[in-house]
């Protein structure tokens, strides 16, 4: 598989060209004069963009795949409503995978919030940390949890840190009646993303055009088999 890694040298990009060398041919792009590149001006044809860069370069990537009829996985967090419109849009034509937190456990850790939220009454508080440079916050991760848990349980607050050089941590704390229930995530370092955009990136070549996330590669394949 040919990969144009967009963002290849970026903290996250940086483990992803790491995990998929092993097995691709990676071609990297990156900023050049404070822009990146253009994947037009590639010299040879690639199968997958996989853009670990950021919200605005996302949506050119996902141009990119359009014109270039091909699938694309976006890594990247900060999306406006008016992004996520144009990207689906595009999925209408070719695969799209856009996934706020890519670790597999992160996933199943979603997963059992939801569960826990039909079958528990109780008040809820959503807390993330991550990196002192993230720019965006909330995190992704922690909106797309109070999305899952609001649909059984309005009742969830959300609260931010940001510091140091933590990688990406999430609580969600059920507080019922004489009784708390805590489920946590933590990620110990970029790999535990790394894995689950590279194994995005072989799911998505396999797909017919449309949106897919992370419950749609958990569900696909049996969990060991990640």
């Amino acid at each position: 598989m040919v990969v144009a890694l967009v963002g290849a040298s970026g903290r996250l990009g940086s483990a992803v060209n790491g995990i998929l060398k092993r097995q691709h041919l990676v071609f990297e792009v990156d900023k050049e004069g404070g822009e990146y590149k253009s994947l037009q001006e590639i010299p040879f044809e690639y199968d997958i963009i996989v853009d670990c860069s950021c919200a605005d370069q996302s949506v050119e990537s996902t141009f990119d795949a359009l014109e270039n009829g091909i699938p694309v996985v976006i890594a990247c967090t900060g999306h406006t409503e008016e992004q996520i419109k144009k990207i689906k849009e595009c999925s209408k034509i070719v695969p799209v995978f856009l996934s706020y937190n890519m670790a597999i456990g992160a996933e199943v850790f979603k997963e059992a919030a939801d569960l826990i939220s039909q079958r528990f009454d109780s008040d809820v508080h959503i807390h993330e940390e991550h990196h002192a440079a993230k720019k965006d916050a909330p995190s992704g991760t922690a909106l797309s949890l109070r999305e899952v848990i609001s649909k059984n349980n309005p009742k969830v607050e959300i609260s931010s840190a940001r510091g140091g050089d933590v990688i990406g941590n999430h609580e969600v704390s059920f507080f019922g009646k004489n009784e708390i229930i805590r489920l946590s995530h933590l990620a110990e370092n970029r790999n535990a993303f790394a894995e689950g955009i590279c194994k995005a990136a072989e799911y998505l070549r396999c797909c017919k055009p449309g949106f897919y996330d992370m419950s749609d590669l958990v569900e696909h394949f049996p969990i060991r088999s990640l």
